[in-house]
């Protein structure tokens, strides 16, 4: 029997945010989707997610300033970060921070429910 997470996706492209939400939704999981970091850190402080997906590059604050932000909340919060572009530094920060890892988009969608 499969274990039916809370899942939020943040991602500012509202195609991909939308996509990879009902990947999980398909899958049974309940899932909430936002497009900005500030909505991202909102959706934390009134509900409970078992794991985050998070874009990197938004306008406005950016996905690791959100996920620590997030984690400075949430200590045990659970995040995955996903980028398109090659931006390490920022990338580090995220993972120094606690992220769980990164997901190179565009990303093979068997990889992410693994």
């Amino acid at each position: 029997m499969m274990t039916t997470l809370n899942v939020l996706v943040v991602d500012d492209d509202i195609d991909n945010a939308c996509s990879l939400g009902e990947l999980f939704e398909m899958e049974g999981h309940n899932v909430r989707v936002v497009h900005s970091g500030d909505d991202a850190i909102a959706a934390y402080c009134r509900e409970s997610f078992d794991v985050a997906f998070m874009d990197v590059m938004m306008p406005g604050r950016n996905g690791v300033d959100s996920f620590l932000e997030i984690r400075r909340l949430k200590p045990a919060a659970r995040v995955f970060m996903m980028t398109g572009y090659s931006v390490e530094e920022l990338l580090m920060q995220a993972l120094d921070g606690g992220a769980l890892g990164v997901l190179e988009k565009p990303f093979d969608a068997h990889e992410v429910l693994r």
